[in-house]
């Protein structure tokens, strides 16, 4: 066969897509869509009261160390945060959530003093609160109070949207808590706050977390407020109708590393804004990788449908694509 026939091989068809043996790097750079930026990018921020112990996860700080962490951030390009805090004082109302001086509105207060541009999104849910570590407020019995849990959370919203949140995050997959939360915003006058709920899988993987934050509960899972992993791609879908029935914005998804399928999914079902949440279990084995490969890891996300990603390695990914 001749050179001429060799080059010819398979183009009768037609070539579908950019064959990178024949198009040259001027051409290949023109067909390119955007790459993962640092503008991608939100880092989870653990904020910790004065003397307690901030532990080695990456953005887990002491309340005085806020403002300096989100300046270093934002010089990076990472243009938003999403706020967890270590409660204290803990019992089974969750009512130092939201008594005076709680924590989250004086870390949200923090972040946007030393960045008022940084978007700032906060964890609603009341396992950082409840002395027994469960998401919601339990019954007598032990079952789930629906409406003190729907109060609590409603109450949450309203406090860290006043404090200068941008978005509020209802972590307990509770049927009806994106509802509450969204009219309580709505009839405190904050109708421009998002709500983006989780969608969040039953996984080991969030373990780190967990034990830094003392959010284990009692009875060692939180598999009625997950999805069971086996079945997530289909009933991911369904979550995701419901809560973006009852008035969310946007919607989270973790843990990615063992879930692109049920993004992908995702973004094929919605077109709503998706966050690709790479949890604390992960963060050890995506740090393996190393930084190039950190990189290609969240560039992954961002091609399988992620609109930001939020991630306990993206100070190490900004600082690469800086």
């Amino acid at each position: 066969m001749s050179v001429r026939q060799l080059a010819s091989v398979g183009g009768s068809g037609g070539l579908d897509g950019v064959n990178p043996a024949r198009a040259r790097e001027a051409v290949r750079e023109l067909y390119a869509r955007p790459g993962l930026v640092a503008r991608d990018l939100t880092a989870p921020l653990l904020v910790h009261p004065v003397g307690q112990h901030t532990g080695d996860l990456p953005g887990s700080v002491g309340i005085g160390d806020v403002a300096g962490t989100i300046r270093r951030w934002a010089r990076l390009g990472i243009r938003g945060v999403k706020l967890f805090v270590y409660g204290d004082p803990r019992d089974g109302s969750a009512s130092g959530a939201t008594a005076a001086g709680s924590l989250m509105p004086a870390a949200v207060q923090e972040v946007k003093a030393a960045s008022a541009q940084v978007v700032v999104t906060t964890e609603v849910c009341g396992c950082s609160w409840t002395d027994h570590g469960e998401c919601t407020i339990l019954d007598g019995a032990g079952r789930i109070d629906r409406a003190a849990t729907y109060a609590l959370m409603a109450e949450m919203a309203v406090l860290h949207a006043q404090a200068g949140a941008d978005v509020v995050s209802p972590t307990a997959m509770l049927d009806g808590s994106v509802r509450a939360v969204r009219h309580a915003l709505d009839d405190a006058g904050l109708p421009d706050v998002g709500v983006c709920p989780n969608i969040a899988l039953h996984t080991g993987l969030y373990g780190p977390f967990k034990s830094l934050m003392g959010t284990n509960p009692a009875r060692g899972h939180r598999r009625g407020l997950q999805l069971e992993p086996g079945r997530a791609g289909r009933d991911a879908l369904t979550q995701a109708d419901t809560w973006l029935a009852e008035g969310a914005d946007s919607l989270t998804v973790q843990p990615v590393l063992t879930a692109v399928d049920v993004l992908v999914a995702l973004r094929a079902h919605t077109r709503v804004p998706l966050i690709a949440y790479s949890t604390s279990g992960e963060y050890a084995a995506v740090t393996a990788l190393g930084v190039a490969g950190l990189v290609e890891y969240h560039a992954a996300l961002k091609r399988a449908g992620a609109d930001l990603i939020l991630s306990f390695a993206a100070e190490q990914v900004a600082r690469d694509l800086a």
